[in-house]
């Protein structure tokens, strides 16, 4: 017996123990199968162990695990009732739970912007290895040369500092979904429910919109009218049926009313967007002079903060509302008479159907919408989205400032799609630049994308492979372009707001994205509404044939080919609804820069001379062939499939732009001996702007024992349209870049102040002499600034030896970057970026002049 009972008491005990170590194991590492990757997988520094641990990241972030954090309380707080009778509740009662629990939650929360350097989201938590050789090149660099060695314990300093980011990255991602989740509750409990709230949701709308929209002040914009009258603070223009402003407006009181609501419910007509800034003030008034050719009737908002200067805004207001005579006075520029001669604008607008009707501007100053804190919070190309939310319009056709459009506006609005969607959108150039795993994810995540969700529960449609099988969702960088955004603002009100936190959250968004190119189908489908519509075809290169063999990139093959910096967009009818980049051959004029590359370097300089300094050309269009997925649909985790898309293109016969530049010592450029393998390809020419584009390339199904073929669109525009775009690119060319005839007072300008005198001391050089001839020159350059109409520019002959070192140089780099075929594309892109290139026209920078040296601070140097 007593043995018994010492084996009965062992027993116990080791069950104890036995106990006590699996509790620590499942509460250390939730399960053995975890301790197995810390011990086997995590602390292994090897290739095969950094794949194996990118793809458990990748499954345990994957976008079918996420759950609203507070679901599981919002479920319990029914009393144990089932999904299905939680469902059918009346929406108030699940709106009032869910967001009175929010707020005890955490009553002191607000929307966060994540802009903490230390709390930041780390997209290579996918790619362990990249993090890993970065993190040990700067650990070399650190030491001495002899001490460079990488040992065992810096790797597992390095394995720890991962597991911190991955671990900081989960918690910012889970957040970020909340945050979406919670503005699509917000849209369908209070702004699609708006006309029915009660008491208890109404004080909820308002507690809430403070919360979300904290960075938003109580305040309208400032609108004032072309005739410099101000409508007063806080009052929105109300338009008449025929969308003109005839003095009514709206007021709204900050004390009492919510803005948000405000801006849903009064937003009235229709009407042209544009967010600019004083160095948008020439292309504006090119733009509204196409604008009034195009006999346009709609109003035109022009949204800023602050920065568009009192001479800028009367070039701007002159351009809208002057005579025709004085528009069209070819006094006005001395290049009137370079471009098409035979054309007098003045005599012949009419044959081509143009009344130059004035237009209706108002300038809408948004600097005092936004809160200080974040004045620096929405940059560049995130004002469009501040730009759609406070313009007064509804319905909005949001415009670049370097967009000319070709057909009238009134066409937008008219056509199907936009009847059918409220919304017309327009596809991108179907560059081979691809994304990764973790940003379409991250994405989906931010998506009502799940079955099992409280999305499911207020009846928020979930996406489906309209947005799951795009062509961003499914590997490319690029899908739509955003130089035209058409959108009944408050038919969308929920997938316009989304906007905002794109804007704000700066990683991974911003490297994700370009600029605002994709932020209107995505803002729209984080908040559940696929009702939106884009054009038929992909973006086109416009402009002219290659005909000249020699001239061609590809000299042995049947595809057409245009090289063009500027994508354009035809509608199902083929006909060409608009060109983005403005109406110059070169959106940056890079003509001494392009002499020496091919085809350039066949011309005569003034030949070229005077083609880059040409509006130009629409004679045609090509739309190159659609391109198959790089990615599966549904960011899937195992990346096997697009590894062997990657080994594929890899393993195709190389394009012009992954070639070396040099043959034998002689400059080559170009392809002779099989046809193109995309359907854009990119050059350095008018600094990286330029494509050229193909409607026949091999097929990616092609087999090394039969060469077939994909086809995209070549659009040839018929003669009396030629005339018509020959006609409307010198009404843009010939927008004054002068004062024209006093018209509006130029600002007085101080002489430049007199160099100091230096007081020289011993062994001191005496630089009065430099500082007065820098500040005569700069003096010159600012006075010479305005005046820089077409320049004739003479270059010294080339020899071949200079051509291919300058080629070198330029295409080199560009090799030298490119790395192996998958990469060419996105990899030349962002060199070529960094050169200036291919960011849309809100990333552009101007010139900055240094300022006078002043001789007090050189002595204070000196002393």
């Amino acid at each position: 017996m007593r043995v018994s009972i010492r084996r009965f008491a062992l027993v116990i005990l080791l069950f104890f123990l036995g106990g006590t170590i699996y509790s620590a194991i499942y509460v250390n590492y939730i399960h053995i199968h975890r301790l197995y990757q810390d011990i086997f997988i995590f602390e292994q520094f090897d290739s095969e162990s950094f794949k194996a641990s990118d793809l458990i990241i990748k499954n345990e972030i994957h976008y079918p695990n996420y759950v609203y954090s507070g679901y599981k309380d919002f479920i319990s707080s029914f009393n144990s009732k089932s999904l299905s009778a939680i469902k059918a509740l009346p929406l108030e009662e699940k709106c009032q739970a869910v967001f009175e629990q929010f707020h005890e939650t955490d009553p002191d929360w607000k929307f966060p912007s994540f802009v903490d350097p230390d709390y930041l989201y780390d997209k290579s938590i996918e790619n362990k290895q990249g993090y890993f050789h970065r993190a040990q090149d700067r650990l070399r660099k650190t030491r001495p040369e002899d001490e460079r060695n990488i040992t065992y314990r810096d790797n597992i300093g390095i394995n720890n500092d991962f597991n911190r980011q991955i671990m900081k990255t989960k918690q910012i991602e889970q957040k970020m979904a909340d945050i979406t989740t919670l503005m699509r509750l917000y849209d369908k409990c209070f702004i699609k429910n708006d006309d029915q709230l009660t008491p208890n949701l109404k004080e909820l709308y308002d507690r809430f919109t403070s919360k979300l929209f904290h960075y938003i002040t109580p305040n309208l914009p400032l609108f004032q009218l072309s005739d410099h009258r101000e409508i007063p603070a806080n009052e929105f223009p109300v338009l008449n049926k025929d969308n003109e402003f005839l003095g009514d407006t709206i007021s709204f009181d900050p004390e009492k009313e919510n803005i948000i609501e405000f801006i849903h419910k009064h937003s009235n007509g229709r009407g042209i967007v544009i967010s600019a800034t004083t160095r948008h003030a020439k292309d504006l008034t090119r733009l509204i002079r196409i604008l009034r050719a195009l006999n346009n009737k709609l109003p035109i908002q022009i949204l800023y903060k602050g920065d568009i200067n009192k001479r800028s805004k009367e070039y701007i207001e002159l351009t809208a509302t002057c005579d025709v005579e004085f528009l069209l006075n070819k006094e006005h520029t001395n290049i009137y008479e370079k471009f098409m001669p035979e054309l007098d604008l003045l005599n012949d607008y009419k044959s081509y159907g143009s009344e130059f009707p004035k237009q209706q501007v108002m300038f809408v100053n948004i600097v005092h919408t936004i809160a200080k804190n974040f004045k620096y919070g929405f940059p560049g190309y995130s004002n469009k989205v501040l730009a759609l939310l406070f313009s007064s319009f509804k319905e909005i056709i949001m415009l670049d400032a370097d967009t000319v459009p070709l057909v009238q506006l009134e066409h937008f609005f008219n056509s199907e799609e936009y009847l059918n969607s409220k919304t017309y959108f327009f596809r991108d150039r179907t560059l081979r630049d691809i994304n990764s795993y973790i940003e379409t994810n991250y994405f989906t995540k931010l998506m009502p994308s799940s079955e099992k969700s409280i999305d499911v529960l207020f009846d928020i449609p979930r996406i489906t492979d309209k947005t799951l099988k795009n062509n961003y969702m499914t590997g490319f960088r690029h899908h739509q372009e955003a130089g035209v955004v058409v959108i009944d603002k408050v038919e969308h009100f929920g997938g316009l707001l989304m906007g905002l936190p794109l804007s704000l959250w700066r990683e991974p968004v911003k490297s994700s994205i370009w600029g605002d190119k994709e932020m209107y189908w995505l803002g729209l489908s984080m908040a559940g509404d696929e009702n939106y519509e884009f054009n038929k075809y992909e973006a086109a290169s416009v402009g002219e044939f290659t005909v000249k063999n020699d001239h061609k990139y590809y000299t042995n093959t049947k595809a057409k080919e245009i090289c063009s910096s500027h994508p354009g967009h035809v509608g199902k009818d083929g006909k060409l609804l608009w060109i983005n980049s403005g109406f110059g051959y070169c959106k940056k004029n890079g003509y001494y820069r392009d002499r020496v590359k091919h085809p350039f370097a066949l011309l005569d300089p003034e030949e070229l001379n005077v083609l880059f300094s040409s509006p130009l050309k629409i004679r045609a269009a090509i739309v190159p062939p659609k391109i198959p997925y790089f990615r599966q649909p549904y960011s899937p985790t195992d990346s096997t499939a697009e590894r062997a898309v990657a080994k594929k293109w890899k393993e195709r016969k190389k394009d012009v732009d992954e070639i070396s530049p040099i043959v034998d010592g002689k400059v080559q450029l170009f392809v002779d001996d099989h046809d193109p393998q995309k359907g854009w390809v990119k050059n350095s020419i008018c600094f990286g702007y330029q494509y050229c584009a193909y409607d026949l390339i091999e097929s990616y199904d092609s087999t090394e024992d039969k060469i077939i073929y994909d086809r995209g669109y070549s659009f040839e525009f018929k003669e009396e349209d030629v005339k018509f775009y020959d006609y409307l690119s010198k009404v843009w060319i010939t927008a004054s870049r002068t004062n024209p005839s006093g018209a509006v007072e130029k600002p007085h300008k101080e002489p430049p102040p007199k160099p100091i005198p230096i007081v020289l001391r011993p062994g001191k050089v005496d630089i009065d002499n430099g500082i007065e001839a820098h500040n005569k020159a700069q003096a010159a350059k600012e006075n010479n600034k305005e005046n820089n109409e077409v320049i004739k520019i003479i270059s010294p002959p080339v020899d071949v030896q200079a051509q291919i070192d300058d080629i070198r140089e330029v295409h080199g780099l560009a090799n030298n970057r490119k790395g192996n075929g998958l990469e060419s594309d996105a990899q030349i892109q962002k060199q070529l970026t960094d050169e200036g290139a291919d960011k849309d026209d809100d990333d552009e920078q101007p010139e900055i002049l240094p300022p006078p040296i002043d001789g007090d601070d050189i002595n204070d140097k000196i002393k």
